[in-house]
């Protein structure tokens, strides 16, 4: 690095490293680690400070590397260091999270804030001052140790000298293959553990996809990845990835690359529920009356507790019971003695007595939950009005609970409606009369994704017409706040329906 470009990298780094902390401490990241994940980036930067600084300014390409160390991490610091509570910004889904916070702290036009977080700022809406407020005290209140600039380029990582480094994993080769020789004479490997692998799957590339995982005709979508993975059963999003289980109750993480991750074994068909953010995934264990939670990015069990009133012979737990919801740390659940909540970081053994709530709990996303009131009825509350009940069956929440959707009536292909959980107005859902949705999910704060089919598909309830009839199903996203929607593609309906990852 030039002198010039030395002295104003380390005048950049004394004037925004303490912000960018406090700021990335706000996303939810604790103050030690924000203060890590901030000197990574701008170690980065500062390799290339000479591009970095041109334009307009290096905030939006600093604040650019600054979330993809975050995103990418995946160092386990909440067994070290907890973030701190923040309870209205805790409720909002990350993307929404980050452009509130981007909006309040950075000091970015609003397009910037936009291409970084995926979202506009939304100052119409009522809860956004506020939230912006807690923002800023919170960012205030964060210790930051200070670090000069030449501390910061240090945590750039070195390249390794590459001769080493060849004969080291050589060496580790040969030693590992005599090993594995003579182990392989001995101690034959069983049967189950063989049985336990998963491998790569094929993988090719689409030019079309939605904005969640979805699984169609045999093929698991991932961004723009579609894996060969038969038999997915249930489907949930987790960070940069997917987890599912199929028809022999594995449950596995497959990201775009086609790399699998074996992860456990559940009832087949039984509720599956991610995290997206830090990554974990829950189930019930097959076999077994014990609610499992895992971290999907490398497989380790984070904890397990035992189901009240849940036999271990049941061979799929009952409806409605079982995980309903991952809101952060936090495991929403059913069992036989209504509905808990349990941290397994904290109680990993699963021994600490929960007092039990509603065991009709549908769905909860920070402040904002739904229950079955009657069996033809929701109720749903959150902090911004009073509880509101409306005709519907099954719900399901948006990120920050601001919207809710629901089907009026028990059938499969019941109508859907969406209601605003602060004032119980009924929004437009984007599907038409003449269309009928066999799956929906929420893809982004206030964008659902359905599949559409249409009255040339559906007869009835499970009755299809000739397949030379149908058009295909339809994958359509619309923005509840404007009513837009997009339709993305058609796929065919020989395979059976698509299914959108929760």
């Amino acid at each position: 690095m030039r002198a010039a470009d030395e002295q104003d990298f380390a005048s950049y780094v004394a004037a925004r490293r303490p912000g960018l902390v406090q700021a990335v401490a706000v996303l939810g990241s604790p103050p030690g680690h924000a203060a890590t994940l901030t000197d990574r980036a701008l170690a980065r930067a500062g390799r290339a400070w000479a591009e970095v600084r041109q334009g307009s300014g290096p905030d939006a390409e600093v604040w650019r590397l600054l979330l993809e160390e975050r995103a990418r991490d995946r160092t386990r610091w909440w067994h070290e260091e907890p973030a701190t509570a923040a309870p209205g910004l805790d409720r909002l889904e990350p993307g929404r999270r980050a452009c509130l916070v981007l909006s309040a702290l950075a000091g970015l036009p609003d397009q910037d804030v936009a291409a970084l977080s995926g979202c506009w700022p939304s100052p119409g809406d009522p809860a956004t001052p506020g939230l912006e407020q807690q923002a800023r005290e919170l960012a205030a209140d964060v210790p930051v140790v200070g670090r000069s600039a030449a501390e910061v380029a240090a945590r750039a990582p070195r390249r390794a000298r590459r001769g080493p480094l060849v004969l080291a994993l050589v060496l580790a080769l040969l030693v590992g293959l005599a090993t594995w020789r003579g182990l392989r004479s001995e101690e034959p490997p069983e049967a189950e553990q063989v049985e336990e692998v998963v491998g790569p799957a094929r993988v090719r590339q689409l030019e079309h996809s939605v904005p969640i995982p979805w699984y169609a005709a045999g093929e698991l979508v991932v961004g723009f990845s579609a894996l060969g993975v038969p038999g997915v059963r249930r489907l949930v999003a987790v960070r940069e990835a997917a987890v599912y289980s199929d028809g022999e109750g594995r449950v596995v993480r497959a990201d775009a690359s086609g790399a699998r991750l074996l992860l456990g074994r559940s009832a087949p068909g039984a509720a599956l529920v991610g995290e997206r953010e830090r990554g974990w995934v829950a189930w019930v264990e097959a076999g077994s009356d014990e609610l499992v939670v895992v971290d999907a990015s490398d497989g380790t069990e984070l904890g397990r507790r035992v189901l009240v009133g849940l036999g271990a012979d049941d061979e799929t737990p009952p409806a409605g019971v079982g995980p309903v919801a991952l809101e952060g740390p936090t495991l929403h659940y059913v069992d036989g003695a209504g509905s808990h909540e349990w941290r397994p970081v904290d109680d990993p053994a699963g021994r600490e007595d929960v007092s039990p709530g509603p065991a009709t709990l549908l769905d909860v996303d920070g402040l904002t939950r739904v229950v079955q009131g009657t069996p033809g009825s929701i109720t749903f509350d959150g902090p911004f009005g009073p509880p509101r009940t409306r005709r519907g069956v099954g719900a399901q929440l948006s990120f920050g609970g601001g919207y809710v959707l629901t089907r009026v009536g028990g059938g499969r292909y019941a109508p859907l409606r969406v209601h605003d959980t602060a004032t119980g107005r009924r929004r437009a859902a984007g599907v038409r009369s003449d269309e009928i949705a066999l799956d929906a999910a929420f893809s982004t704060t206030g964008a659902i994704t359905y599949v559409i089919g249409d009255g040339s598909q559906v007869a009835g309830a499970d009755e299809f017409r000739r397949l030379s009839e149908a058009r295909g199903w339809l994958l359509r996203t619309c923005f509840v706040g404007s009513g837009s929607c997009t339709d993305h593609l058609r796929v065919s309906s020989a395979d059976g329906e698509p299914l959108l990852a929760r």
